[in-house]
């Protein structure tokens, strides 16, 4: 049985929401990371962050439109992996929001990650609708199952996702 649910979908379709919105019901432990935005008049920057916030990193700091700045990796090699690492146990969720470009060459995290994936306790995260060889070795990994986004079915998502932590049914039998 898939024990991690990655959701993907278009840009601002609600997949982030959705997390949040089952996240308050979720009375369970929750770890892992979580990337913040910060807009100020130098641009945007992005953070890695703890889910409680806690616990911040900048990551890259954006300067144009398009961004797709490099970011620093001691954001991803640092913190994000000490914040993976100590998500790994009984009785927690680790979270994984976002998966994206900026951390897919950063080989420590990635590999963090994959580890982290191979492991019995539960994930949930997003994964950037992107290609590239680490999302898709995320994507295809046994264990992980991925849920598409859209406007039709993001309302439903919160309850989904408490109804697929908290029973023993799949996702397929849930959705």
């Amino acid at each position: 049985m898939k024990k991690h649910l990655f959701l993907t979908g278009e840009k601002q379709v609600g997949k982030t929401t959705a997390i949040r919105t089952f996240l308050e019901r979720w009375q369970g432990e929750v770890a892992g990371f979580v990337t913040c935005s910060q807009v100020d008049q130098g641009g945007r920057r992005v953070y890695v962050c703890s889910p409680d916030g806690s616990q911040r990193m900048l990551a890259v700091r954006f300067t144009s439109p398009e961004h797709r700045d490099p970011c620093d990796p001691k954001a991803f090699e640092g913190l994000a992996v000490q914040l993976l690492e100590e998500s790994a146990r009984p009785g927690c969720i680790t979270l994984m929001d976002e998966l994206g470009f900026m951390e897919s060459g950063i080989r420590p995290f990635t590999q963090a990650v994959l580890h982290r994936l191979s492991l019995p306790w539960p994930v949930l995260g997003v994964l950037r609708k992107e290609e590239n060889p680490f999302l898709r070795s995320v994507a295809e990994h046994p264990l992980v199952e991925v849920v598409s986004v859209t406007e039709e079915n993001r309302d439903r998502l919160p309850g989904q996702l408490y109804e697929y932590y908290t029973t023993d049914r799949t996702w397929q039998e849930i959705r």
